[in-house]
């Protein structure tokens, strides 16, 4: 069985009648452009089940239906009957794009009649129409009032002066029943209590002193028995990796996924999380004992196109060749494809530029993959000049799943690391460095843990 979603006109059905149990006949026509869901249309067969996505009017979804006749009246032209079977709430994309697997879904879904889409796309999709799940959304709000438990409180979105306060748009992004959590700069920075979503943002009536009163009002649901300040919060793995590494703490409002949610309120058993530092110190102390990069020896035959300075036999996962540019005979050394990707870093770069990051394209928030997490998926190795530019603390998640620990990458859930993982690093996979940095400023830009990891070439 197939499923679809179909961006169907208001004047398909007669809105006037009771929509359950009319039939509407969508035809791909003779010169359909095969751009706008012609191979949809081929796909489909009796029985298939439809989700109806409204484009005119009141955007939403419509209903959902089945598929009861296919007809194909000549060549190139496909008749499809669709019987509309079930109402569903009129929920929008921007509210189903709130979930992180349909907002992939309908990211990569075309501006097309006709689209496909999974199994289990379809049963969320049906299952948040007919009421029977909500995607709540999660947000961390700074607020310094003394909120008592299951009392209601306002929450004006902007200044006195009427400035809108920073994170402001996560405000207009909240819904009646979304999860909060309140922190606090004093008496130390840090969570200490929860709150749901009570009314999203509305006006409030006129009021003196003040020149805008926009503003959201949100339920405080009790404290957090036992407040945890940032640094308990830095300690966390889930927090640290995803969320505290790099995060502007002055921000009013800020959102958060469901696994940075439940980090923050239940602890780990641990007592505390080993620091990254400690178990980079496990790795380097299990490798062998030659373990930093050599100086090149003096005297070697200057008549050999490539030196090798090495730093172990094997397992070597980073190469880097020290020259002014990239030339073919990386490839022949390395025995690499003409097809390797190939990437010119520069100061600006960070570390979502190499595993991948949300990006803001227009109104939208998408999710892109990284240059190493692309590679990965692509399984081939990855090219990158001026490698210099790549901050050696950046290396880090890419070791440790080579040495067969499971990183989370901070977005859409996404790991790297072994066989379970959504990015797996299999031993063909190379990270080429290109740099015209001399070999001991190499030496002390990548940190002394990443060395064993490291094989250097001289090319002449």
């Amino acid at each position: 069985m197939n499923y679809f979603w179909l961006n169907c006109g208001y004047n398909r059905f007669n809105h006037f009648e009771d929509l359950t149990g009319q039939i509407s006949i969508f035809d791909s026509s003779v010169h359909f452009n095969p751009s706008e869901g012609y191979a949809a249309f081929k796909r489909a067969q009796i029985g298939d089940k439809v989700i109806f996505y409204q484009v005119q009017n009141k955007l939403g979804l419509l209903g959902a239906g089945t598929v009861i006749k296919f007809e194909e009246p000549r060549r190139g032209q496909i008749k499809i009957h669709f019987k509309y079977e079930e109402k569903l709430l009129p929920l929008t994309k921007d509210y189903l794009e709130r979930n992180d697997q349909l907002k992939i879904s309908l990211f990569r879904m075309k501006e097309q009649l006709l689209n496909q889409i999974n199994k289990e796309d379809y049963e969320l999709i049906m299952a948040l129409g007919r009421g029977e799940e909500k995607i709540d959304r999660y947000f961390l709000i700074k607020e310094m009032e003394n909120f008592q438990p299951d009392e209601k409180y306002t929450i004006f979105t902007k200044t006195v002066n009427g400035i809108e306060r920073n994170g402001f748009r996560h405000y207009k992004e909240m819904q009646r029943g979304d999860k909060v959590i309140i922190y606090r700069t004093a008496p130390e920075r840090g969570i200490y209590g929860t709150a749901i979503v009570e009314e999203s943002i509305h006006k409030k009536p006129v009021m003196m002193g003040r020149t805008d009163t926009t503003a959201i009002t949100i339920k405080y649901t009790g404290d957090i028995e036992e407040p945890r300040t940032i640094y308990d919060l830095d300690r966390e793995p889930m927090l640290r990796a995803q969320y505290f590494v790099e995060e502007n703490w002055n921000e009013s409002v800020t959102e958060l996924t469901k696994i940075q949610y439940e980090a923050m309120l239940h602890p780990s058993e641990e007592e505390e999380a080993a620091p990254i530092t400690s178990y980079a110190e496990q790795l380097a102390k299990a490798a062998p004992k030659k373990s930093s990069i050599l100086k090149y020896t003096a005297g070697e035959k200057k008549t050999k196109e490539v030196q090798h300075i090495e730093l172990k036999k094997s397992g070597k996962l980073i190469h880097i060749f020290i020259n002014s540019h990239f030339t073919p005979k990386v490839l022949e050394v390395l025995k690499l494809d003409e097809s390797t990707p190939h990437a010119v870093a520069d100061k600006h770069w960070t570390q979502g530029m190499l595993y991948g990051q949300y990006v803001k394209e227009g109104e939208d928030t998408v999710i892109k993959n990284g240059l190493i997490t692309d590679a990965l998926n692509n399984q081939t190795s990855l090219i990158i000049e001026d490698i210099e530019h790549v901050e050696s603390r950046y290396l880090k998640p890419l070791i440790y799943a080579a040495a067969g620990k499971t990183i989370e990458l901070g977005y859409d859930q996404a790991t790297i690391g072994g066989e379970n993982a959504t990015y797996k690093v299999t031993e063909d996979f190379k990270l080429v460095g290109i740099t015209s940095m001399p070999l001991e400023k190499l030496k002390q830009h990548f940190a002394q843990d990443i060395h064993p990891y490291i094989k250097v070439y001289q090319l002449k």
